[in-house]
């Protein structure tokens, strides 16, 4: 089924700064927000929760395109990216300019694409989809 518009929440996460890092998102219609019609989990290496951050949106803006959907309503809980990204923040660090970079990029090949943040609280289902990545890393690495 064609999607025209979504909704789509993104969360990156790490244990320890830097430490094991994952992102998840989730996407929702935006005419059913209680089903989402895909959800995404990657461990991504060892790196900061900044640089998760904006791994998960990239995915999830990555994820848009392939699937030929132009109209999005994207909620983060992370204020740095959503500040630098809209030009609020200044970008100090060369490796985080060229997430910004990526991500701007990806951004401007939408019709319709709305930034938000929102509170931690109400990114619960993207941000356990990264936490669980975390977890299960460290599990692995724990010794017997």
């Amino acid at each position: 089924m064609a999607y025209e518009s979504v909704v789509v929440y993104t969360d990156g996460a790490s244990g320890g700064n830097p430490g094991p890092a994952g992102i998840g998102f989730v996407v929702y219609d935006e005419h059913n927000p209680q089903e989402p019609i895909f959800s995404f989990a990657h461990y991504i290496g060892i790196t900061t929760g900044n640089v998760a951050e904006y791994e998960a949106l990239i995915s999830a803006l990555k994820w848009l395109l392939k699937n030929n959907i132009q109209k999005a309503v994207i909620y983060t809980d992370s204020e740095l990216v959503y500040k630098q990204l809209t030009g609020a923040y200044r970008v100090k660090s060369a490796h985080i300019r060229n997430l910004v970079s990526h991500a701007r990029q990806l951004l401007n090949k939408f019709k319709e694409i709305d930034l938000k943040t929102i509170p931690r609280e109400e990114n619960r289902a993207a941000n356990k989809l990264a936490q669980r990545i975390v977890k299960n890393i460290k599990k692995q690495k724990k010794p017997s």
